[in-house]
């Protein structure tokens, strides 16, 4: 089977992207057709020459306005397309077209991309040929989505014309039948598949203080980071001892240097780039710390807890359903609220290492390293919607 994978992360590559890696690396090895269609950028991704190397075509289109990595000139012929509408055309998508695919996997970050709704000329493409598409949403707006009556039609007919939706995340699937106003009754609860050996135990290191890792891309209106070092620098904790490593690149990298400095948290907090062992990050830290303002079901979470260490997060997306019982759930992602759960997880520091190991022991529980065979499955029409993952009220209920 022709199966076509449509990317929309303008980003050249995350967390997101790892699920359906696992799709088409699935199908590749039985041998079907699999084609990506990603946004261009100067360099490909290691991953996506992984996937091309194993058989994968590679379809690249422009990327919107909005995305500053980019020329002046090539945002400014993006706004004008934008405008006239020509992204709802063939005109980017000639080479998929020709390729003829059978069925369509779309990847979103956000539930609502702004550039996937029912005129988009993929989706228009699949209702005039008969083509079953499903869709993936990564994460939710807890806050802030500003939907429209015009946004919230289009949206609905979307989700109607698929054949299903498969969301990470309990909240955020909730949340999405919030802003549409509807149940969404082909919607699953799935997992990313995790990056770790289950059967691996990273030995806990000891410290005079604690050492806490905020594992997480450097964008700070998802990610919270800031409002971590403004918690960091409150009365409560600035005489607090302590040493906290970001881990993560991102677009916000000198915003938080600076914060850094200004709050004068130098010799406390270090910035430390991406880091792509996980066994040299957990090797050296006792508690991951989130304070995400919206999220999906972080990975950066998932990999710690199956590393055998607990954490410290916001409710936002499934953070608080995965760390609850066996870490430090702050009630919000205002300061006070992570002021007050950063001094209750330091005064608990001598309960880490054994709700590291209650952590470790939930992920072995709950995970479900199968449902990357399920949904290319489901895309091969030998399992209904039905038959993948969870339903909502399914995975839910499997944490009671």
């Amino acid at each position: 089977m022709r199966i076509l994978i449509v990317s929309m992360n303008v980003a050249p590559w995350g967390g997101s992207e790892e699920l359906w890696k696992s799709v088409a690396s699935l199908a590749l090895g039985a041998g079907h057709e699999v084609m990506i269609s990603v946004f261009q950028h100067q360099n490909l991704n290691p991953n996506l020459k992984e996937l091309q190397s194993n058989g994968a075509l590679i379809h690249q289109r422009p990327l919107p306005s909005f995305e500053r990595s980019q020329t002046f000139f090539k945002r400014g012929l993006a706004e004008i397309f934008q405008q006239a509408r020509m992204d709802e055309t063939v005109f980017d998508w000639i080479k998929v077209s020709r390729w003829n695919p059978e069925v369509i996997l779309f990847s979103s970050g956000e539930t609502f991309d702004h550039l996937l709704h029912d005129r988009s000329y993929m989706v228009k493409y699949c209702k005039e040929n008969a083509i079953p598409f499903f869709m993936i949403s990564q994460r939710n707006w807890d806050w802030g989505l500003d939907v429209t009556n015009e946004f919230r039609e289009s949206r609905r007919k979307l989700f109607d014309l698929c054949s299903g939706v498969f969301f990470v995340s309990y909240q955020n699937f909730k949340l999405a039948c919030m802003h549409l106003a509807t149940d969404i009754p082909k919607a699953r609860i799935v997992q990313n598949p995790l990056k770790i050996n289950l059967k691996e135990d990273y030995p806990y290191p000891e410290y005079d203080v604690p050492h806490l890792a905020y594992v997480a891309r450097l964008q700070t209106v998802i990610k919270g980071q800031d409002l971590f070092l403004e918690a960091l620098s409150s009365p409560q904790l600035r005489e607090v001892p302590f040493k906290v490593r970001f881990y993560g690149e991102g677009p916000d990298h000198n915003y938080l240097k600076e914060l850094i400095a200004y709050r004068k948290l130098d010799s406390k907090v270090e910035l430390c780039g991406h880091e792509d062992s996980i066994e040299k990050v957990w090797s050296n830290n006792q508690l991951l710390v989130i304070c995400s303002l919206t999220e999906g079901t972080p990975l950066a979470l998932k990999e710690a807890m199956a590393s055998g260490r607990s954490a410290m997060v916001t409710p936002a997306g499934d953070s608080g359903i995965w760390a609850s019982e066996t870490g430090f759930v702050a009630q919000s992602h205002q300061t006070s609220a992570l002021v007050t759960a950063l001094t209750l997880a330091i005064q608990s520091k001598d309960e880490w290492e054994s709700l590291g190991k209650r952590s470790k022991e939930k992920v072995l529980k709950y995970h479900r390293p199968q449902d990357p065979l399920d949904i290319l499955q489901c895309l091969l029409g030998i399992r209904s919607i039905f038959n993948t993952g969870l339903s909502p009220v399914e995975y839910l209920k499997s944490f009671s």
